[in-house]
């Protein structure tokens, strides 16, 4: 990944120096910078995964960690972005804080020591990290361990309201968010 590349971009985008990027500005970088093809829509759950402290703009850190999820990721697999959504060092692995974090943004329940319990006992890697392959077993069993719970939610910010307040949605699924044809449907 060219970080400085996207450094710049985001240098660019932040000509006002405030230290981070709207919306407008991102689709902005996406569509005619970076030249991805991706709707509002799915740029909307794109930042919610990549904005670490849930202040609803992205800055220089967030937005490098965005690309990188843009350039490496399959956009038809949802599991394939969680990974890279996880993948916080670039590492092509996922530790435990990593996994813990995602975990945290699908709002899973589980606490902090069963992660990390989870993540030692199926550590594929030399460093007690997950491979892509093993990641993609976790999560098939974390859906299906929650796909039988009716009571999991996702929760997804809806764009702010007139008044200016973000609205919350609430839905119950069987499974974890699924991008499909890159819009989002929540099952």
């Amino acid at each position: 990944m060219d970080l400085y590349k996207y450094e710049q971009i985001f240098k660019h985008l932040d000509q006002d120096n405030k230290g981070f990027i709207d919306m407008n500005q991102l689709f902005y970088a996406v569509t005619r910078l970076l030249k991805i093809n991706m709707d509002k829509t799915t740029l909307e759950v794109m930042m919610n995964l990549t904005d670490d402290n849930n202040d609803g703009v992205m800055q220089e850190d967030e937005f490098c960690h965005f690309v990188y999820i843009c350039k490496n990721a399959d956009f038809k697999d949802t599991k394939s972005i969680l990974f890279y959504a996880a993948d916080d060092d670039y590492s092509g692995t996922i530790d435990k804080f990593e996994l813990l974090k995602i975990i945290k943004k699908l709002h899973i329940n589980m606490n902090e020591n069963d992660v990390f319990n989870m993540v030692k006992a199926l550590a594929d890697n030399d460093d007690q990290s997950l491979s892509y392959n093993m990641f993609l077993q976790v999560m098939d069993n974390l859906i299906k361990m929650h796909s039988k719970k009716p009571e999991l939610e996702i929760v997804q910010n809806e764009p702010s309201s007139p008044s200016g307040s973000n609205v919350v949605k609430k839905s119950k699924v069987n499974h974890i968010v699924r991008l499909k044809n890159q819009s989002v449907s929540f099952i």
